[in-house]
């Protein structure tokens, strides 16, 4: 039973009881806290504030409850209403859940251009009582923030407390390992604070810092994994140039196939087609050529680029049968996405393995769909020789189709085969009753087994 997309719904047809039934019939409390949460913030999301609240209110567990109500508080402040996410955040009674809380809420002032909301998120979560280790994964979120809002003597500040957690991590790691009870701070290592730093230091702009402390990352494997992530980062931001001097340093071949896949994003993002050809130079002649990642990251630098000729001469070049169709198939998608709709119904079915052809099929589904080119999508939706992976096509052509009998057609055959979380969401929409249906056959289910 697929828990939180029925839960999801019902609730969209104003069945909340049986929606948290449904949740409530989930093994762990962990399981059903995080599909609480899951549940919450999708409502939240629709704007049905008041079935959000009784969601939220319902939730039998303190600790999730807390964790739910933070999801309001963002949500309120995705939508500007600051005050409103200020209030709920104020509420929260653990200040991990309160800390975690104030991040969100600040980076969307910040976003939004609200220096004034901005600053007091960020005032109070300075102010928030919290444990070095619960600050990690929310100081990279607080950083932007500051950074957004022009504040950069705050952005420093999160900064150097993320320094000053991965050197005390290291420092922890080291004592652990010669048993000594005292810290010695020294050359950063692979521990959990490492990344986020990294990371929130190239998010504002601090590329050479950034290398600076890359290069006194200690052993192998972890400066590796650092130098790929931040090759990742940086192409993300569109420097090509430091992603290639970063790629020049790597010597494990994982990383540095990662590290080539991140400089073909870079080119691609930059528009640069003669970094783009020289990328694919470098991939041909090395040993990346049996690595998917920057084999895939070529073609799709030239179909992001235009070049949908070029794009398919990549692939198509690939010797190595099993990568040249993987290939093919992530290539065939980001034709789709690029509008080179030919190009990419030409590429599709000539993939030779016949789950990633469904798998390329069923994307340029998607996008077609999505581009409002229903019947085209359809026919293509035909082609698919899976029939699971068929009948979900045309489940994401119905979720489009502006007809309500034209949707009951096309989901049909997800029902006939009892494939229903495919086609839940167009349910709702189209024929509501079915729901309801799905819903009690699946509580009965359940509750045999329990007997």
């Amino acid at each position: 039973m697929d828990a939180i997309a029925l839960a999801v719904a019902l609730v969209r047809t104003s069945q909340l009881g049986q929606a948290a039934q449904v949740i409530r019939l989930l093994g762990t409390t962990d399981e059903q806290g995080q599909a609480w949460l899951s549940l919450v913030r999708q409502i939240a999301a629709d704007g049905d504030d008041e079935a959000a609240w009784a969601l939220a209110d319902a939730i039998g567990s303190r600790p999730w409850h807390a964790k739910a109500v933070g999801v309001l508080a963002e949500n309120r402040a995705r939508i500007d209403e600051f005050e409103d996410g200020r209030s709920l955040a104020m509420s929260i009674p653990y200040p991990h859940d309160r800390l975690r809380t104030w991040a969100s809420p600040a980076e969307a002032s910040a976003v939004s251009g609200n220096p004034t909301w901005t600053a007091e998120f960020l005032d109070r979560a300075e102010q928030t009582e919290t444990l070095d280790d619960w600050a990690v994964p929310t100081l990279p979120i607080l950083t932007r923030a500051a950074e957004a809002a022009g504040d950069h003597s705050r952005t420093l500040v999160f900064l150097a407390r993320l320094e000053s957690a991965a050197r005390r991590e290291h420092a922890d790691q080291e004592a652990l390992r010669a048993g000594r009870t005292s810290r010695q701070q020294g050359a950063l290592s692979d521990t959990p604070a490492l990344l986020p730093l990294l990371q929130a230091l190239i998010s504002v702009g601090e590329y050479e810092r950034a290398e600076v402390l890359l290069a006194k990352v200690r052993g192998w494997t972890g400066r590796a994994r650092a130098t790929s992530a931040v090759a990742g980062a940086l192409a993300r931001c569109g420097k090509a140039g430091r992603v290639e001097r970063l790629a020049g340093r790597i010597k494990g071949p994982g990383q540095r196939a990662s590290a080539s896949a991140a400089l073909a994003d870079a080119a691609a993002l930059a528009g640069n087609a003669a970094r783009i050809t020289a990328v694919g130079k470098l991939v041909a002649a090395s040993d990346e050529l049996v690595n998917a990642g920057p084999v895939i990251a070529v073609g799709e630098a030239w179909a992001a680029l235009g070049a949908a000729d070029r794009s398919e001469a990549w692939v198509r070049s690939i010797a190595m049968s099993a990568l040249r169709v993987e290939a093919q198939a992530a290539v065939a998608e980001a034709l789709a996405v690029a509008g080179d709709l030919g190009w990419a119904e030409a590429l599709a079915p000539d993939i030779g393995d016949l789950q990633l052809r469904g798998e390329a099929l069923y994307r340029l589904v998607t996008v077609l769909a999505e581009a409002g080119l229903l019947a085209r999508a359809e026919a293509v939706a035909g082609s698919i020789a899976e029939a699971s992976r068929r009948v979900r096509a045309l489940a994401v052509i119905a979720a489009h189709s502006e007809k309500a009998a034209e949707a009951r057609r096309l989901v049909g055959p997800a029902l006939e085969v009892g494939d229903w979380p495919a086609v839940i969401e167009v349910l709702v929409r189209v024929e509501p009753t079915a729901v309801t249906a799905i819903a009690e056959e699946s509580l009965h289910h359940v509750a045999d087994r329990q007997l």
